[in-house]
């Protein structure tokens, strides 16, 4: 059985991270139980290889309990592949594919 907080909503688990990755940055944001907020730019580096630069990436939310994956399919997939590799934990990541709006032509 799962609880439910006064809203209505699940309660978060005490360490999330949501990421939204490319091949240049990430944009991380680390949410705590006590609902503090931290919010982190990481650049790649001029001539850092992309997996050095996932390498970092996956350094800053290796400790999450669930890590909240976006961004573009190329850059999400290859960030939890590196992911996966270093913390053997594919249970702790969801991805959230980016929404497209459908745009109505007139006739």
């Amino acid at each position: 059985m799962t609880s439910k907080e006064p809203n209505g909503r699940s309660p978060r688990p005490a360490n999330e991270a949501t990421v939204w990755i490319d091949h240049e940055r990430a944009v991380i944001v680390n949410s705590k139980g006590d609902e503090r907020e931290t919010v982190e730019l990481l650049e790649r580096n001029p001539g850092e290889s992309e997996a050095g630069f996932e390498a970092r990436a996956v350094e800053q939310v290796i400790d999450d309990e669930r890590v909240v994956v976006t961004g573009p399919a190329f850059a999400r997939t290859s960030f939890e592949r590196a992911y996966v590799a270093v913390t053997h934990r594919p249970d702790r990541l969801l991805e959230v594919a980016p929404r497209v709006r459908s745009l109505s032509v007139p006739r």
